[in-house]
């Protein structure tokens, strides 16, 4: 019977630390926006849903993250940059209409780590969604978020131009 206890106890460490590690990602990734603004409530712990808003370069962005709750649901963060561009593309749409360079060498930024751009409602959306095993969203890493703000924001302007 104490084995099996420890056992349990080590499993439940073992998977809050996983979690704690998830719900430290948003508050980090809003430091890379200027008056950031991280909202949970009492049931995001339940719910594991919780945003980030914020402005990068002067344009408002929304973040949304759902870590993993259950054992058939997927994980995904949405990051949503303001433009006052085209109301609604796909992603075809976002490919077509951004030609300048800059604008292609910011396409094929976020293209290389597998991420689609759409707009709707004038938001410049992407969303990661990652399949297979990892833990979601793992530990945030600056140096490949970043770039995806600028290269976002990059987008934003050429599709305004």
């Amino acid at each position: 019977m104490p084995l099996a206890l420890l056992l349990l106890v080590v499993i439940a460490v073992v998977v809050w630390k996983l979690n704690a590690a998830g719900r430290q990602f948003l508050p980090a990734f809003a430091r890379l926006l200027t008056g950031a603004q991280v909202q949970r409530n009492a049931a995001s712990l339940f719910t594991g849903l919780s945003f980030a808003t914020g402005q990068f370069h002067g344009r408002d962005v929304a973040i949304r993250l759902q870590l993993r709750m259950g054992r058939y649901q997927l994980g995904y963060l949405v990051v949503a940059m303001r433009t006052n561009g085209p109301q609604t593309l796909d992603s075809s749409g976002v490919d077509s209409l951004t030609r300048d360079d800059a604008g292609r060498r910011a396409l094929f930024t976020i293209a290389a780590n597998d991420l689609l751009l759409s707009v709707e409602d004038g938001w410049l959306k992407t969303m990661w969604k990652p399949v297979g095993f990892m833990m979601f969203p793992g530990p945030f890493a600056e140096e490949k978020w970043r770039p995806m703000l600028e290269a976002m924001h990059t987008v934003a302007a050429s599709l305004e131009a």
